[in-house]
């Protein structure tokens, strides 16, 4: 069997410009979730803010992933409004505290993992990503090789009733333009972006606060066949500054860190953090 081959940018852009695009978009979608609580601040008016996770089996069952940060916000909220729910996707009540206990977290990591089942997955509509990689952790991305990633947006969620959110999925595609031994940034030029869902390009400044701790995934092909290999947690992503200078017109950086720090059985690996 020969080595798994990560894909270049030339081979990226033509499968992205392709119907396989779509569906590979589709299928980075398809392994994570919007994470969000509704609340009741202090005015009486009921927000809702979220960000996102997503469910992975690395060979000992299936946990989910998202950002300490996210986590963070939640315990932010609760101090100061009344949180009314705690949900995941369209359906599943989360409980922290309960079955869906955190099995790790680390703030400066800003990785943090939660018991989840499989059937709970799949009755949100989801699955668990697992991946090509002979063992845990996978290889790490080759750069200036291809790379997917998804989230929820924020910006694109929706109330369409008194019950009733709609979020938004904001998938993407690039190269794995900085690999560390930390971190993985992605820079997207947005005279190179195609509009491959059909549903048009977010504006500039546009604000993707909530896909943190979504997924960034390595795309690999092995004797022909393509597959997927987790490459890291978005950390950060290409939210607006209003600051002057402090954001560069037509290029948006997504961050995440590496999934080496994650261990098959869901707890965290700082030993590669000062190496």
């Amino acid at each position: 069997m020969t080595d798994p081959t990560q894909i270049d940018e030339a081979e990226a852009r033509r499968v992205m410009a392709g119907g396989l695009g779509r569906a590979e978009l589709e299928f980075a979608t398809s392994v994570c979730a919007p994470l969000y609580w509704i609340m009741r601040a202090a005015d009486g008016g009921v927000r809702v803010r979220n960000g996102t996770a997503f469910f992975l089996d690395a060979g000992q069952g299936v946990f989910g992933v998202t950002a300490a940060h996210v986590l963070a916000g939640l315990e932010a909220d609760r101090a100061v409004n009344t949180v009314l729910a705690v949900q995941l996707g369209t359906e599943l009540v989360l409980d922290f505290e309960g079955a869906h206990a955190i099995i790790d977290r680390n703030d400066e990591l800003d990785i943090a993992t939660f018991r989840i089942s499989a059937a709970e997955v799949a009755s949100i509509g989801k699955a668990p990503l697992t991946g090509a990689q002979a063992a845990w952790p996978p290889a790490p991305p080759q750069q200036g090789r291809g790379l997917y990633f998804s989230g929820f947006a924020g910006a694109g969620t929706l109330w369409l009733a008194s019950n009733e959110i709609s979020f938004a999925a904001a998938p993407g595609g690039g190269v794995a333009d900085v690999v560390g031994r930390r971190d993985i940034w992605t820079v997207f030029n947005r005279a190179n972006w195609i509009d491959v869902m059909g549903v048009g390009i977010p504006p500039e400044r546009y604000d993707f606060g909530g896909i943190s701790g979504g997924p960034m995934i390595s795309v690999i092909e092995r004797n022909g066949v393509r597959s997927w290999a987790l490459a890291g947690v978005i950390y950060e992503g290409p939210n607006p500054s209003t600051q002057e200078g402090a954001a560069i017109e037509g290029f948006e950086t997504i961050r995440a860190r590496r999934a080496h720090f994650i261990r098959s059985d869901g707890t965290l690996d700082l030993s590669m953090w000062d190496v």
